[in-house]
């Protein structure tokens, strides 16, 4: 059981249906908070909220498409009026691109991973500051390791990736001083359904993956801990946080990857 450290917190968690969303959403309501989970999934979503509940957790589900300005408004202003103000947005909506280079993205596939990665993540950290109560005040986005370099993902991901630290540091600096933090949390190879997710989401718009596939018993080879991540792990990061204690940390990209990055 979580420490109770969100007592009296309301967060939203977009992308909150699946994988790190979904952990972290399970989270922040057995530390005590009341979350709007968001998302394209219904089904998925659903899912989550009757696992918050059935732990005892305070919990909605509200559909979201992060690539309409208009659904993110609502979004807030729906979660608003159920669960007040709320004091934390994790933004853990994305997209993959199975590994494509430059040359075989087309105009669509960039759009598509940019639409969800990058212009989703702008309009729901825009309406969040919009409505978060100044004094205190949490974002996280959560990018990645390509967030760092492109050794592991494609050109459109990659690129989305690193564009979102740079709207983070931005907004930690722009609000710093109003007592809203803002941090990246950039995982490495994590147990999660993105590709499955991307399907759904985009269809089969993309070539086969063409670079050597990850296989199960080979993650010593890419990271030195010998093993994936757990969503579990990830969500506790995100949790400390969005935490009271962590007001003196902010602007920066947090990297969780089983020293993936440093090997």
């Amino acid at each position: 059981m979580k420490m109770k450290t969100l007592i009296d917190k309301t967060a939203i968690v977009i992308g909150g249906e699946t994988g790190i969303g979904r952990a972290t959403a399970i989270a922040f309501a057995s530390a005590g908070a009341k979350v709007t989970v968001a998302g394209i999934f219904d089904d998925k979503g659903e899912e989550t909220i009757r696992a918050i509940r059935a732990a005892g957790g305070f919990a909605n589900f509200v559909h979201l498409d992060v690539r309409d300005s208009g659904c993110v408004k609502d979004l807030v202003q729906r979660g608003s009026a159920i669960n007040g103000a709320h004091d934390i947005l994790v933004y853990c909506a994305g997209a993959f691109d199975n590994m494509v280079g430059c040359s075989e993205t087309s105009e669509e596939l960039w759009d598509q991973v940019m639409d969800i990665n990058l212009k989703g993540c702008f309009l729901a950290n825009k309406a969040a500051l919009e409505t978060i109560p100044r004094g205190w005040g949490r974002i996280i986005n959560i990018g990645s390791v390509a967030s760092f370099n492109s050794s592991a993902d494609g050109f459109p991901y990659t690129v989305s990736k690193h564009a979102m630290i740079g709207l983070t540091k931005h907004i930690a600096r722009r609000y710093g001083g109003s007592g809203v933090t803002a941090n990246c949390v950039c995982p490495g190879i994590i147990e999660t359904d993105i590709v499955a997710n991307t399907k759904r989401i985009i269809g089969e718009q993309v070539p086969p993956i063409n670079k050597e596939t990850f296989t199960a018993g080979g993650w010593e080879k890419w990271v030195p801990v010998g093993r994936q991540g757990r969503v579990d792990e990830v969500a506790d990061l995100i949790l400390y946080l969005a935490s009271g204690n962590t007001g003196y940390i902010t602007g920066h990209a947090h990297v969780i990857d089983g020293r993936w990055l440093t090997a």
